[in-house]
């Protein structure tokens, strides 16, 4: 490879713009797993999974989207915070990624522990 795409690869990697489009795949990848590994619909299925317990909440299998549903309501809500935040403070907008980021992380999780349970 030449030393200009290097470089714009290494550009691209840093920016901040790469964790964006992180958070919006793993969101994406949560909701085709919801949809091709469980086939929510209207039968019963487990929500909430307790390790200790067992399964704690059984209910219609369409309430599973609301998890990735309620991650991209705060990837959006923290897209927004990140733009208004972006000029004068670099911190407060860098944080508005990363909770996002681990936001997606951790309800990908949830969402592969329920899919085993399911």
């Amino acid at each position: 490879m030449s030393l200009i795409w290097q470089h714009k690869i290494k550009v691209y990697f840093t920016n901040i713009w790469f964790l964006w489009t992180v958070c919006l795949i793993f969101n994406i990848i949560t909701f085709l797993l919801l949809y091709f590994k469980i086939h929510p619909g209207d039968k019963t299925l487990a929500l909430r999974y307790n390790v200790i317990i067992g399964v704690e909440w059984y209910g219609k299998g369409k309430n599973l989207y609301f998890i990735p549903g309620t991650a991209a309501a705060i990837l959006f809500a923290n897209f927004i915070l990140f733009k208004k935040l972006k000029g004068n403070r670099t911190f407060y907008s860098n944080l508005c990624i990363f909770a996002s980021f681990f936001v997606q992380i951790i309800l990908f999780a949830s969402t592969l522990f329920l899919i085993t349970v399911n």
